[in-house]
């Protein structure tokens, strides 16, 4: 099957299960797992299919790269992550109790926007000058969209306290590893952990996986002192993106060798700039 023909059967198949997640009733299944038994919503297990299938969808297009090999696993799932992650925040978000137009003017742009990460996510690794430079860009600014995106839909959807703390967590850390994605191998000073070799678990303890860990972390605790504040759900993503920027930022200097004091300042200052100005606006 040609690539264009993949990726229209990938974006089609996510957006009929969008349409799917708030146009059907969806059977709850109860769930046994290592002696814990819960009950899994069936909407919540059709999110967990829509997340795989964009994940998978998009390594299986990213596999058949010319410029990847078979055992470059960590390579593709760096471009699987951003794909996955938007469809996450638009079932979330699809699930709000709006019109049904406005519904699915949102699966339609979450369609073009997945087809078009995909597509870049393709060429990016190929392309070089300043189309790669245009493009790698381009990939940057949709990490933080879909961030403002997640960081909203899960203020939005979830009440506990800890349960959101711990999904803005995970889902910072996963961006923030995406983010950091480039920086991996430019770790001079930790040569131990830099000669890792390449394995799921591996990957949590590699330099830039014990960054995303510590981006999530303080993320989290972020997301937690601004519930206490009770900001507007769109504020809160978005003083959450600022820490995001601010924590990528640091520690993609810090995996180069090139994090100093004027650089740290120089974060510090532009993200309490941003903070204060978000913070203005609000009143």
């Amino acid at each position: 099957m040609p690539l264009s023909n993949k990726l229209g059967a990938v974006v089609a198949l996510i957006a009929v299960g969008l349409l799917a997640s708030f146009s059907l009733v969806w059977p709850a299944r109860d769930v046994a797992v290592f002696g814990l038994s819960f009950t899994l919503s069936g909407r919540m297990l059709l999110g967990l299919v829509l997340v795989g299938l964009a994940w998978t969808g998009t390594d299986i297009i990213m596999g058949q790269h010319p410029s990847i090999h078979s055992e470059q696993s960590n390579l593709l799932a760096m471009h699987c992550i951003l794909p996955a992650a938007l469809t996450a925040a638009a079932w979330v978000l699809v699930a709000r109790p709006d019109g049904t137009e406005i519904k699915i003017i949102g699966v339609t742009v979450t369609s073009g926007l997945l087809g078009l990460l995909i597509i870049a996510e393709y060429y990016v690794v190929r392309l070089a000058g300043r189309w790669r430079t245009a493009i790698d860009f381009f990939l940057r600014l949709m990490v933080y969209l879909v961030a403002v995106l997640l960081y909203m839909g899960i203020r939005l959807s979830m009440s506990a306290d800890l349960t959101a703390t711990i999904a803005v967590a995970a889902g910072s850390a996963i961006l923030g590893r995406r983010l950091l994605g480039d920086g991996e191998g430019s770790l001079r000073h930790i040569p131990a952990l830099g000669a890792l070799p390449h394995s799921p678990v591996a990957e949590l303890v590699r330099p830039a996986g014990l960054c995303a860990l510590g981006v999530g972390a303080l993320s989290g605790v972020s997301f937690w002192l601004v519930n206490l504040w009770g900001a507007s759900p769109l504020l809160h993503s978005l003083v959450l993106v600022v820490v995001l920027y601010m924590c990528v930022g640091t520690a993609r200097h810090f995996l180069r060798g090139k994090l100093t004091q004027r650089v740290a300042l120089e974060y510090l200052l532009v993200g309490v700039a941003v903070l204060l100005l978000l913070l203005s606006y609000a009143r």
